[in-house]
């Protein structure tokens, strides 16, 4: 056991294609790494010093494993696989000590119905909303509403599964999909559409960006209009209530001439800003793993702007 116990370890969930150049920049920090994942050929796998074929759920298994090589609170979790990964990374740091988000805040982050009230907590403003439980509850909803575009998103829907876009005068009836399963829990959320210009921005360190979410460009033009409503602050708040503040997390938002509101809020990695960091030469995963694991970074410039 000397050999694992005198290095500072690191569990590494998750170890497909998109994974390997963040297992790469936890190598060079010289973590001794214990990989997992459910797949027992994951290309990550060689790269680990040593692999377990376990699931990201699988909670007792990973304490277990935790303990056979003496995880301690100067030890360490990542994952930058499917946002569900966070729970089991969660649940692993707080058995060891190990600071990481709670898993109440990543459980608000996934859960849109939790996530829209903890909005609402931290001052973000939502469009009008409705939770509903069933078919019957919806066409109740709807018969009180006003003649309008509305979304209807279930608690854990990924677009486009579970996400439907309609005028209140064509209800898809027949498209909407009830039966309980991984992107349906419990409830749906209905949102009447509310007009703007729709903004993908990603919080990270002290530093921000805009991506329009139509055209996946970087941009600039909105960074006045979003200072001026102090919707950055709102975000880092938001952020840093939760403890994510070694996280990168982006938000979907629509901007108006004098209003937004906040749409979601997701902490895989993301995609517009490795894609753009590309671009740039900017090997953005190594800047992405030192930050979640706490190693002072700057991020280069980006087309970015401070926080403050």
């Amino acid at each position: 056991m000397k050999n694992f116990i005198a290095k500072k370890k690191l569990l590494f969930l998750g170890l497909n294609y998109n994974q390997l150049p963040y297992l790469q920049a936890a190598k060079e920090l010289g973590y001794l790494i214990i990989g997992i994942d459910q797949n027992s050929s994951a290309p990550g796998a060689r790269l680990c010093d040593h692999f377990y074929q376990i699931g990201y759920d699988e909670t007792d298994r990973l304490i277990e494993l935790g303990k056979k090589y003496s995880f301690s609170s100067t030890d360490n979790v990542f994952t930058a696989a499917a946002q569900f990964a966070h729970i089991g990374a969660s649940s692993f740091a707080e058995f060891f000590g190990i600071f990481y988000p709670s898993q109440s805040s990543i459980e608000i982050c996934l859960d849109k119905v939790k996530f829209y009230q903890s909005f609402e907590d931290n001052g973000l403003p939502i469009p009008k909303t409705s939770i509903i439980k069933n078919q019957n509850e919806l066409k109740t909803t709807l018969s009180n509403m006003q003649s309008s575009y509305y979304y209807l998103k279930s608690d854990f829907s990924k677009n486009p599964n579970y996400v439907y876009r309609f005028h209140s005068d064509h209800i898809p009836w027949d498209d909407i999909c009830w039966d309980k399963d991984r992107y349906l829990r419990h409830n749906y959320v209905l949102q009447e559409e509310y007009p703007g210009v729709s903004l993908r921005i990603n919080i990270y360190g002290n530093r921000f960006n805009v991506f329009n979410f139509e055209t996946n460009l970087i941009t600039i033009d909105h960074h006045e209009a979003i200072k001026k409503l102090g919707i950055i602050e709102l975000l880092r708040n938001f952020r840093d209530t939760h403890s994510m503040n070694l996280w990168v997390l982006k938000f979907d938002v629509i901007l108006n001439q004098d209003s937004f509101v906040v749409l979601d809020v997701g902490m895989d990695p993301p995609m517009r800003m490795l894609k753009y960091g590309k671009l740039l030469g900017i090997n953005f995963q190594e800047y992405y793993t030192h930050q979640y694991l706490g190693k002072p970074i700057e991020f280069p410039n980006m087309l970015d702007e401070p926080i403050a």
